[in-house]
């Protein structure tokens, strides 16, 4: 376990990395595709709650470390959607089109949810937080959902080194 989540949060820290400084910059994002999102949503789907959890947090951490975002903002918001995404790992099969898009799409939303309840709750904290009838929300949700389906089929070359259990024992649980 500690060899796959080492090599997970290695992961999860280029990809803050290629996030940050290269997303950013470049022209036609109207809004940043969330990536980490995206892993962490992977690698709960693939490995499970506690797993999820883990790589949930440490992908808001590199966040918050990284981003002028309130401490702490992004490591709750990603170790809920960790957990959340983990109860269905024994029971998704994540290798086809419409599970990513299908879960991509679910925690893009719930991010945004959470976003708003938080700017809500807290109004001194100067959140960008915008609607979700809005042209960023809308991009951000397609980029996601386009990124979710090539991300996903990247991670699956790198499944049994990613994942905790046998690729096998999955198929005949999901078949029992």
């Amino acid at each position: 376990m500690l060899k796959s989540l080492l090599i997970s949060l290695a992961i999860l820290f280029c990809a803050t990395i290629l996030e940050s400084s290269i997303f950013t910059n470049i022209s036609f994002f109207i809004v940043v595709p969330d990536i980490l999102l995206i892993l962490s949503i992977y690698f709960s789907l693939l490995n499970g709650k506690l797993y999820g959890e883990i790589t949930g947090f440490g992908s808001g951490l590199f966040l918050d470390l990284i981003t002028g975002s309130p401490f702490g903002l992004n490591c709750l918001l990603r170790t809920i959607i960790g957990y959340v995404f983990g109860f269905f790992s024994r029971t998704v099969i994540i290798s086809g089109l419409i599970m990513p898009v299908l879960s991509v799409g679910v925690g893009t939303i719930f991010k945004r949810l959470f976003l708003m309840i938080i700017s809500f709750i807290f109004p001194s904290i100067n959140l960008y937080v915008y609607s979700f009838i809005s042209k960023e929300f809308l991009f951000e949700f397609c980029a996601n959902i386009v990124f979710a389906i090539i991300i996903f089929k990247i991670m699956g070359f790198f499944k049994k080194t990613l994942s905790l259990y046998d690729t096998r024992d999955m198929i005949n649980h999901v078949q029992d």
